[in-house]
């Protein structure tokens, strides 16, 4: 989490503005299902990308625990994430002896779309817990905190942590990595959108007819922090994966070669698709290189979205 800026005023009130983060998968290897198991496992390099949506809180002394969101995508609040951090926040302080309660007005300002693989509802979550915890005077320790985000979805635990991590599992196992050299991230939005559903059916239509050798990534999670830590280019061509969703496109494959093909041109030194897609992104040494790709690809690609963060 980025940018906290807290301040209390007056009759105790704590206003709270919190600059969420997104996600890229610069690796990702999903798992084939075993028998029974309803979910797949997957292996994956998480980096922290330092931009994404905007939460502010309001928080009152009251009587009873209450909360209240509302954000400029009404169409989101029901059953939002930040909603259900609340509601698992809330239920795991109950038994806490002295605790506040709170009375929280909440607003999501919603920045980054749904259904392109960079995790903003994720982070949104995980951002919402952090800054719960701290209004409530920080009763829940880290490892609480792990768990909660593990019950709101797979890949909340990551944006409870700082920093680069090895994910495992079904996203529960998070492990950080030693800090990486400066990085920057162009990450280009096609106009077409990915439904992680669909696109878990279709990586198991694929594993079924061809195997499950022939989605798995063929540059291996070793060989990609060695290009990030170096920051030496990977180069590349049609043929390379960094992960297993890229075989899942169909139609939009070709839409998304062009697009990787141009950020590799500009100088990334990695580029691919971000968790299950649309997001394609590209990893820079340097700012100014991150910055130009974004332009070119504005340009050259109808409707694209661009746009470039640091990679915290």
């Amino acid at each position: 989490m980025s940018d906290w800026n807290k301040q209390c005023a007056s009759d105790n009130a704590q206003h709270v503005r919190v600059d969420t983060r997104i996600k890229v998968n610069a690796w990702l290897r999903v798992l084939p299902r075993r028998d029974g198991q309803a979910l797949h496992e997957l292996e994956s390099l998480f980096l922290s990308v330092a931009t994404g949506d905007r939460l502010h809180f309001d928080a009152f002394p009251s009587s009873s625990a209450e909360f209240h969101l509302t954000s400029n995508r009404p169409d989101l609040v029901p059953h939002n994430s930040v909603q259900q951090a609340w509601a698992a926040f809330n239920s795991a302080i109950q038994l806490l002896h002295g605790r506040r309660t709170l009375q929280i007005s909440a607003y999501l300002e919603k920045r980054i779309p749904e259904k392109t693989g960079l995790g903003a509802g994720s982070g949104d979550a995980g951002a919402a817990l952090l800054a719960l915890n701290q209004l409530y005077g920080f009763p829940l320790g880290h490892d609480q905190l792990v768990a909660l985000a593990s019950s709101l979805g797979s890949d909340v635990p990551f944006f409870v942590q700082s920093g680069a991590c090895i994910v495992h599992g079904t996203g529960e196992i998070v492990d950080p990595i030693s800090p990486l050299p400066p990085l920057w991230c162009c990450i280009a939005l096609p106009t077409f959108r990915i439904d992680t559903r669909r696109a878990y059916a279709a990586l198991d239509d694929a594993i079924t007819r061809e195997g499950a050798s022939e989605v798995e990534p063929t540059v291996d999670l070793n060989s990609v922090i060695k290009i990030l830590r170096t920051r030496i280019s990977l180069g590349g061509s049609d043929g390379m994966r960094l992960n297993s969703f890229e075989t899942t496109l169909g139609e939009n494959t070709a839409s998304f070669l062009s697009i990787r093909s141009m950020l590799l041109a500009s100088g990334a030194i990695l580029a691919g698709l971000s968790g299950s897609g649309s997001a394609v992104f590209g990893i820079y040494a340097e700012r100014a290189a991150a910055e130009a790709a974004a332009l070119d690809v504005q340009q050259r690609v109808s409707a694209a979205r661009t746009f470039v963060a640091e990679i915290l």
